[in-house]
C-alpha cells in the first residue's frame, strides 16, 4: 500500500472516530448536567478529548503522509509518532481534571446523582458504540502499522470502561451511596493512566531507538539467501511501520560486482518480504574471512 492510500485510510477512520465521539460527548453531558453526575461528566470529557485527539491526529497523519524532500530525505513519518504523543498529553489531562473532580468530591461529601433509566440507555449505546468504534480502529491500525490509530483505539477502548463506570455511578443515589459516584470516577482515571502508559511506552521506543527486530531473527533471512556466507553487525530502529535494518553479510572472495549486487538485491527483498514495517536496509558486503561484529 502506498504511503498515499495508507494515509488516506487513517485519515477516513479517524474522520469516523471524530464524529462519533463528539456525538457521545454531547449525549454524555447532557446525561451527566440534569442528573448531576461526575461519572457521567467524567466520561463525557474523555469522550470530548477523543474527539480533540482526532483532529489532532488528523493534523498528524497529514504531515506525516508529506514526501521525502532534501532537508527530510527518510520522510515524515515520525510525525505520526510525535502526534500520538500528543494524544498522549491530552489523555493525561483529561485523568488529571477528572482526578482532582472525583477528590474535591469525595471531600465535600457531594450528594449522589440523581438516576434515569434514559440516561441508562444512552450510556449502554454509547458503550455499544465504543466497543464496536475501538475494534474498528484497532484493525485498521494493524492492517497498515499505524502507532496513531491504535494509539487512538486504545484511547476509545477506555470509553468502554469508563462508560460502564458511568453507568454504575448514576445508580449511586438509588442505592443510597453518595460515595460511589466519585470512587467510580477514579476508577475512570486508573483506565486512563494504562492508556497513557501504552501509548508513551511505544512513543520512548522510537525515540530512544530501541531495537524493532530479533537480530538473530534477522540474520537467518539474511543467511538463507543464497551466497551469503554468514551475517552480523545487525541492528533495526524506527516506528513499526517505518522500521530500518543495517548490517554486514559476508560474501565469496572471487564474485564480481554484478553477482555482489544481486545477492544484495535478494537480501532486501528477503527481509522486506519477512518484516512488513522495514522500508530501508543498508547493506554492507565483506570477505568470508571478516570478524564478527557483535549485534546491537
Amino acid at each position: 500500500m502506498s504511503e498515499t492510500l495508507r494515509a488516506a485510510r487513517i485519515r477516513r477512520v479517524l474522520l469516523v472516530a471524530l464524529g462519533t465521539n463528539v456525538a457521545l460527548a454531547t449525549i454524555k453531558f447532557g446525561i451527566g448536567w440534569k442528573l448531576g453526575s461526575l461519572g457521567v461528566l467524567s466520561d463525557a470529557m474523555h469522550s470530548l478529548l477523543d474527539g480533540a485527539a482526532s483532529v489532532i491526529a488528523l493534523i498528524g497523519i497529514t504531515a506525516a503522509a508529506r514526501p521525502p524532500d532534501p532537508e527530510h530525505p527518510y520522510g515524515h513519518r515520525k510525525f505520526e509518532i510525535l502526534t500520538t504523543m500528543v494524544v498522549a498529553a491530552l489523555l493525561f489531562l483529561s485523568a488529571w481534571e477528572i482526578l482532582g473532580a472525583a477528590v474535591h468530591r469525595l471531600l465535600h461529601h457531594a450528594p449522589a446523582p440523581g438516576f434515569s433509566w434514559l440516561g441508562i440507555g444512552l450510556l449502554g449505546m454509547s458503550l455499544i458504540a465504543n466497543a464496536i468504534l475501538s475494534t474498528w480502529e484497532k484493525r485498521a491500525g494493524l492492517e497498515v502499522s499505524s502507532p496513531l490509530l491504535l494509539a487512538d483505539a486504545a484511547h476509545t477502548r477506555t470509553d468502554i470502561y469508563s462508560s460502564f463506570l458511568a453507568i454504575a455511578s448514576l445508580g449511586s443515589g438509588v442505592l443510597g451511596l453518595p460515595w460511589l459516584d466519585p470512587l467510580l470516577a477514579i476508577g475512570i482515571v486508573l483506565f486512563l493512566g494504562r492508556a497513557i502508559y501504552e501509548i508513551f511506552l511505544e512513543g520512548v521506543k522510537v525515540v530512544s531507538d530501541a531495537t524493532r527486530l530479533d537480530p538473530e531473527l534477522i540474520r537467518s533471512v539474511a543467511e538463507a539467501v543464497e551466497g551469503v556466507h554468514g551475517a552480523h553487525a545487525i541492528r533495526s530502529h524506527g516506528m513499526q511501520n517505518d522500521i530500518h535494518i543495517d548490517l554486514h553479510i559476508q560474501v565469496g572472495d572471487q564474485l564480481t560486482s554484478r553477482q555482489v549486487y544481486e545477492i544484495e538485491n535478494r537480501v532486501t527483498d528477503a527481509l522486506h518480504r519477512k518484516f512488513p514495517g522495514v522500508t530501508h536496509v543498508a547493506l554492507r558486503h565483506e570477505p568470508g574471512d571478516t570478524p564478527l561484529e557483535p549485534h546491537a
